[in-house]
């Protein structure tokens, strides 16, 4: 054995002894993460720091990124050791599914690499303890799971819904001189409120890589009003059951499908599911299990656990949630269930939140709020004769006339 595979030996052996084994009750576990630290996904037009400052390129993972989705591979690694074999990689065991974002990809198999070192004869190179491992994605405007990208007419029409909201328009008029400031020291000329939340998102890249802000970001109060904004995204981003079902719906209703599956034994299936995403796929599926969080902050790499545990013959979900490298993972409690929580009563409680036909009910509705009613729809119907019967009338009137003018001009003089 080289020094680097004895190095990773000893790191998990002390790692898997702080967290212990896993209970003999554990049957299935999904687990959802963030991609690790990026560079940011919009530069401003001003900034000092443009993308010759980001190696990797614009909302790439950083090299930072890499270790923190290697380190967290590892954490995975040994929280779930004797549940899966993680000292000899399954293809049957598990199954990994990313965001084609190439920052979730990156990250995806940057966290495999710490999570499935290769050992024995899976070491293909000596010098390098690295294994390929697949991982599964579709196009991004086919995506309604991870990286929520799928065009979804409600879901944008709930969004504009909440946006025109008394107490959120207020807001918007209380903050026209500080977006007008920010605009004019950015040179943002989009006028949308949500471009800020890009500005927010650059000054903290920036900031954790110790760059140097434009002068107008270190105002007293600017980044926390900036930040605010960022915030306020997320409380409207899936602010009702109706967008949480739209956008983490698709997610939880995989997951349970899978728990739901894992209660029978008719066919081999993997026990472990891992999708590398995003923190609005994050914040998409705590909503959407009515799981509420400590706080609206999502760190790079924050991890979701969810568990399938029989006991008694009964089938149990446990959740956790990991938003905090320094501390232990916390258990999570959806509203209306105990903890844990049983499978069924899940299923239950999370029925407004689990489309049952996605595409369907992402059709856009005609007033933002309801379907039309019948009798509009008899209304237009008779609409539309009128104006077909009008039109078929009109040409036959103009046909008629026409062949009475050729009469007249056929006894004409040559």
């Amino acid at each position: 054995m080289n020094m680097w595979a004895s190095v990773l030996v000893f790191t998990s052996l002390v790692v898997s002894g702080c967290l212990g084994t896993p209970p003999s009750s554990l049957r299935l576990v999904s687990i959802l993460y963030r991609h690790g630290d990026r560079a940011p996904t919009e530069i401003y037009p001003k900034d000092n720091n443009q993308e010759d400052k980001w190696p990797n390129g614009i909302g790439r993972l950083t090299n930072m990124g890499k270790q923190e989705q290697y380190e967290l591979g590892q954490y995975v690694k040994a929280r779930y050791d004797g549940f899966i074999s993680t000292s000899h990689y399954d293809q049957n065991e598990i199954s990994i599914e990313s965001s084609s974002m190439p920052r979730c990809l990156d990250s995806a198999y940057t966290h495999l690499a710490g999570l499935f070192p290769p050992q024995g004869d899976q070491i293909w190179k000596d010098d390098l303890l690295w294994q390929p491992i697949p991982v599964q994605t579709r196009p991004m405007e086919e995506d309604n799971k991870l990286a929520l990208r799928k065009p979804c007419p409600r879901y944008e029409e709930l969004f504009k819904k909440m946006e025109q909201k008394p107490h959120f328009q207020e807001e918007q008029k209380r903050n026209k001189k500080f977006y007008d400031m920010v605009r004019e020291n950015t040179g943002i000329t989009n006028k949308k409120w949500t471009q800020f939340v890009h500005v927010a998102d650059t000054l903290i890249c920036e900031r954790i890589h110790n760059m140097t802000w434009n002068d107008w970001a270190y105002a007293d109060g600017v980044f926390e009003k900036l930040n605010n904004i960022r915030l306020s995204f997320f409380d409207l981003f899936v602010n009702t059951s109706a967008m949480a079902r739209l956008q983490g719906g698709p997610l939880l209703k995989e997951m349970l499908e899978n728990m739901q599956a894992a209660t029978k034994t008719e066919k081999p299936m993997p026990k472990f599911y891992m999708y590398s995403a995003h923190d609005t796929t994050v914040a998409a599926l705590l909503k959407a299990l009515h799981a509420k969080e400590r706080n609206q902050l999502i760190i790079y790499r924050a991890l979701v656990m969810v568990e399938l545990h029989e006991t008694n013959s009964e089938f149990e979900v446990k959740i956790f949630y990991r938003n905090d490298t320094s501390a232990d993972p916390y258990p999570l409690t959806p509203e209306g269930c105990s903890q844990p929580c049983t499978l069924s009563k899940l299923i239950e409680i999370t029925k407004d939140t689990v489309p049952k036909d996605w595409d369907k009910e992402c059709k856009a509705k005609f007033d933002g709020s309801r379907e039309l009613p019948p009798a509009s729809w008899i209304a237009f119907g008779i609409a539309i004769a009128f104006i077909i019967s009008s039109v078929v009338i009109c040409i036959v009137w103009r046909l008629r006339f026409s062949n009475r003018r050729e009469k007249s001009y056929s006894s004409l003089p040559a």
